[in-house]
């Protein structure tokens, strides 16, 4: 996170000599190659526009987050806080939960603080039902989420990271959650724990959903460090703090979990944990485990097979940026930008450091390409957390999104050049391996400065397209509904399709499932998860834009049983339900855009 800053010269080791040497390593470098830097080249004329509108101020979402700021400059208060997307009630409608922060030495909140569930009304509209579902988390500090139907009940439950206590709430099925936190978790191996992001995930296969949860640092209010430069007191880095190792809980298939991070070999205290994902990089039918570690090496966590994973980040070449440096990650996700079959990678880094873009080779390692695909230069000012990669214009190929702010609130008395609220990216791809920054025509969101961290990514409209849930800090969330979609001249839009997986023996979300859709003679591939991005639960369907395709010749979906289900003459403009064993069980026209 706070790359930045890194000087042994300073009191405080964040703190770097000049920004200007930073300038040197990631402004001059790239301009040596910039005829790889293709990210002006003008898209296709014909195609859709990226368009988007925020709509949380009319939908009825009131939240706003608070991070206890008081002027002691508490690390703690840098990173959060997330939210996402659940369809708690089961009626098909994507709902919101967002996270906040609580009271914390020297700061107490004029109303009680708490988390927000709001329903989706299925008309543009959410009602808060906080109190009624249970789920408000009054006394902890909160940080992110994820989504799953551990218990393969039929409904999905939430598991919520905190600054302390972790909880685990089970969806009772009637609109209402129960703390099973106590029943249902071992304690935590050390307290006060920082957790960041969390990922449901069945590592050994046998059906039930496991869990991997992101720590950051050892922190506490006692100890919080002090840093100054040129007199004036700002953030710390994570430099100076610890490590902390992050935990794997191993579904016990009884509605407990087991904690077996020493034994799984992802034990690491050497790791800063901010954004995990979870994918089958290597194509072995196991899922594998990416970490993004703030200002120490990312891992990527090879499943073995056996219980047991190996840290192959430093061999399959992203363990460091292209120089050898380790970068300062937060948000991460898994996706297929150049349709070869393999799940490349994106993180997004600290200001003054490219994000990074990792082409998988297909043979277990990666290819750095973030300059020559043009995602370079035009994030070397920008602080990135929350992002995916997703098909916003339904053209068959995966833009990318990056939500960005600072972490320091007063980082322009140090850099003029970098701000603390910040303007949110849009990426197109253009098929050809290199993207273009549309941010400045896909709408007044994204023209508005503010200090944004997690997103989450589904459909809450239901009609085909991905719309995005964006935090912040100290502010209000912003969900921008994708309006783009249209051609010019209004000559209609391409078609999409949704697909929702059903496990039988395979868990009942189907995670770790891959789908791929064919049509004609392309191929589209997208793993089912929910946990990607940073502190976020996404939408666990997978969309697939058909460019000018009507509907899919076929759609594969590989279980991670081992087993395969194939549907063929699929039409577009529709969301389908694919069970384990028994193809399509539903069938839901999409609305109309």
């Amino acid at each position: 996170m706070h790359a930045l800053f890194r000087v042994a010269a300073s009191p405080c080791s964040r703190f770097r000599a000049s920004p200007c040497s930073r300038f040197a390593v990631f402004f001059l470098f790239p301009f040596l190659f910039l005829s790889c830097d293709l990210s002006n080249s003008p898209p296709d004329a014909t195609r859709p526009e990226m368009l988007f509108t925020d709509i949380a101020p009319s939908s009825g979402i009131s939240f706003r987050h608070a991070n206890g700021k008081t002027g002691q400059y508490y690390f703690l208060e840098t990173v959060a806080s997330g939210g996402g997307f659940v369809d708690y009630d089961g009626d098909g409608d994507l709902d919101i939960y967002l996270l906040n922060g609580s009271a914390i030495p020297g700061f107490v909140p004029d109303l009680p603080l708490s988390n927000a569930l709001y329903r989706n009304e299925g008309d543009g509209s959410f009602t808060d039902v906080t109190d009624q579902a249970g789920v408000g988390n009054p006394d902890g500090y909160g940080m992110g989420m994820a989504v799953a139907d551990y218990d393969n009940d039929g409904d999905d439950d939430l598991f919520v990271t905190n600054y302390g206590e972790n909880i685990l709430y089970r969806n009772e099925g009637n609109g209402t959650f129960r703390d099973v936190t106590g029943r249902a978790m071992p304690p935590l191996p050390r307290s006060p724990m920082f957790s960041t992001s969390a990922a449901f995930l069945d590592y050994d296969r046998d059906g039930h959903l496991d869990l991997y949860v992101c720590a950051y640092v050892e922190f506490d209010f006692e100890t919080n460090k002090r840093c100054i430069r040129d007199g004036i007191q700002s953030y710390c880095g994570p430099d100076i703090y610890d490590g902390a190792a992050d935990l794997l809980y191993r579904n016990n298939g009884d509605g407990t979990f087991s904690d077996v991070s020493s034994e799984a070999g992802i034990a690491n205290p050497d790791g800063k944990g901010l954004g995990v994902v979870g994918g089958d990089y290597d194509g072995d039918g196991w899922t594998d485990i990416f970490v993004a570690n703030d200002l120490t090496p990312d891992f990527l966590y090879r499943n073995n097979g056996d219980g047991t994973f190996t840290d192959m980040a430093l061999l399959a070449g992203v363990a460091y940026g292209e120089d050898g440096v380790a970068r300062a990650g937060m948000g991460v996700d898994f996706g297929d930008y150049d349709r070869n079959g393999t799940p490349d990678i994106y993180v997004t880094n600290f200001s003054l450091e490219p994000n990074s873009l990792h082409r998988n080779n297909g043979n277990g390692t990666f290819t750095e390409t973030t300059f020559g695909a043009g995602v370079g230069n035009t994030t070397l000012l920008s602080l990135g957390f929350g992002t995916a990669f997703k098909d916003f214009d339904h053209d068959g190929w995966l833009d990318i999104f990056a939500a960005n702010g600072h972490v320091i609130d007063n980082i322009s008395l140090f850099d003029p050049t970098v701000t603390y609220a910040q303007t949110n990216q849009l990426f197109r791809n253009e098929g050809n391996g290199v993207f273009t920054d549309v941010s400045a025509g896909a709408g007044a969101p994204f023209h508005v400065e503010r200090v944004h961290r997690g997103a989450a990514f589904g459909d809450v409209d239901n009609d085909g397209d991905v719309d995005i849930l964006v935090t912040t800090v100290n502010d209000v969330p912003l969900l921008l509904r994708n309006d783009g979609n249209e051609r010019p001249g209004g000559s209609g839009g391409p078609t999409s399709l949704l697909v929702a997986t059903e496990g039988v023996q395979s868990n009942r979300n189907g995670i770790g499932a891959r789908v791929t859709v064919v049509t004609d003679a392309v191929r589209q591939s997208r793993e089912i998860r929910s946990a990607y991005s940073y502190l976020a639960a996404n939408d666990l369907r997978a969309h697939f834009g058909l460019g000018a395709h009507d509907g899919a010749d076929s759609v594969i979906v590989d279980w991670p049983t081992g087993t395969r289900d194939v549907v063929t003459g699929v039409d577009g403009g529709q969301w389908i339900t694919i069970r384990e064993g028994a193809g399509i069980v539903s069938r839901t026209p999409l609305r109309p855009r």
